[in-house]
């Protein structure tokens, strides 16, 4: 048989050296509230702000949704322009060729002035042909009866503004019956730039050659 004996201490010291213990349990019972509450309110600050987003972004679809549908209903007015669009170039290049072939024609004619004009006596032009790969380049052939005057005339082209450079080529001595001549070739590089502001001012006031 066990007895149980109850523990009682008595604190024999005078009161005024007595310690009084105090008791701290109720803290514990507000930390724990404390926690609680705050992972509560974290709780409710996630579900709302989750809400919160999930309305935003229905709202922006829906919105996107309307948008394209507008964009569906006015498709048409997109297509129209584009084939606007088209059209304008297209006439834009045929309006740029055709100045084009205007210009080019009459800056073709002041070269050929300027070849004829330039030409002594007794020389003749055979052939004249445009380089496939440059068109700034052109090769003449031509005929005379004076070696001299294929000099003057490649001195008196190089004066002409149309004109770059003339070099020579080649140059023979022929006989056909009876009458001998020189053969020569000239290689002229054309100035891409001579006459185009005064044929494109011209071109633009309607004036023709």
């Amino acid at each position: 048989m066990t007895l149980m004996r109850d523990t009682i201490q008595v604190n024999l010291l005078p009161i005024e050296y007595r310690v009084v213990r105090k008791d701290y349990s109720f803290l514990v019972d507000w930390r724990l509230l404390l926690g609680t509450l705050i992972v509560i309110l974290t709780s409710l600050s996630f579900v709302a702000g989750r809400q919160f987003i999930e309305a935003n972004l229905a709202t922006k679809r829906v919105a996107l949704a309307e948008v394209r549908a507008e964009i569906g209903r006015n498709a048409y007015v997109a297509q129209k322009i584009r084939e606007l669009e088209k059209i304008r170039d297209e006439k834009n290049a045929k309006n740029t060729s055709l100045k084009s072939i205007t210009v080019n024609k009459r800056k073709w004619v002041r070269i050929l002035e300027g070849l004829s004009k330039s030409m002594p006596l007794n020389t003749w032009l055979d052939l004249m042909k445009q380089n496939e790969t440059d068109e700034q380049d052109m090769e003449v052939h031509g005929r005379t009866y004076v070696f001299p005057e294929v000099a003057e005339y490649m001195m008196e082209l190089e004066k002409n503004e149309y004109f770059q450079h003339v070099t020579l080529n080649s140059i023979e001595f022929l006989k056909e019956q009876e009458r001998s001549f020189f053969v020569f070739t000239l290689k002229i590089r054309i100035n891409p730039a001579a006459g185009m502001e005064t044929f494109a001012h011209d071109a633009g006031k309607g004036k023709v050659l």
